[in-house]
């Protein structure tokens, strides 16, 4: 889960260049996202498809995180939520930064399918542990500014 406002990492500085290539390796369109130096979250790219690439020049102290283009789910760069970049040792190729689906317990796995198929208005009608209402209900929703450089 992302940290709050407050705790959200942001770019530092440019001092230290990084070339990297996200690689999306799940099953699903992801966003990748840029924290900025204020801490906003920018979009670099929308709806990077299954399988596919994004070269991206970026700097060793500017975070990136990614999220589920469809439900806002987050996922995982590099194996952690928030990802920094490598320094650039000048090498000729980029560094390879795999975006994947992160570990997730079998009840939020079931939550998230179940959001998927039911609307907030319809949780309330479904015959399941009355503690699990709240946890259906809750969809995330992010304030982001779109950079396109790519993407739909």
């Amino acid at each position: 889960m992302m940290p709050s406002s407050e705790e959200r990492p942001r770019s530092l500085h440019h001092d230290w260049p990084a070339y990297v290539t996200f690689i999306n390796r799940t099953n699903f369109s992801v966003d990748v996202v840029w924290i900025d130096y204020n801490g906003d979250l920018i979009r670099y790219w929308k709806r990077l498809e299954p399988g596919k690439r994004y070269y991206q020049n970026t700097y060793v102290t500017h975070p990136w995180i990614a999220w589920n283009s469809d439900t806002l789910e987050n996922v995982v760069i590099d194996n952690s939520f928030v990802y920094l970049p490598k320094p650039w040792n000048g090498e000729r190729q980029r560094t390879n930064v795999y975006i994947d689906r992160p570990m997730l317990s079998l009840l939020d796995i079931c939550v998230q399918k179940v959001r998927s198929l039911v609307s907030t208005d319809q949780v309330e009608e479904l015959e399941i542990p009355i503690d699990l209402f709240d946890k259906l209900k809750q969809r995330r929703s992010v304030e982001v500014r779109d950079l396109m450089t790519g993407g739909q």
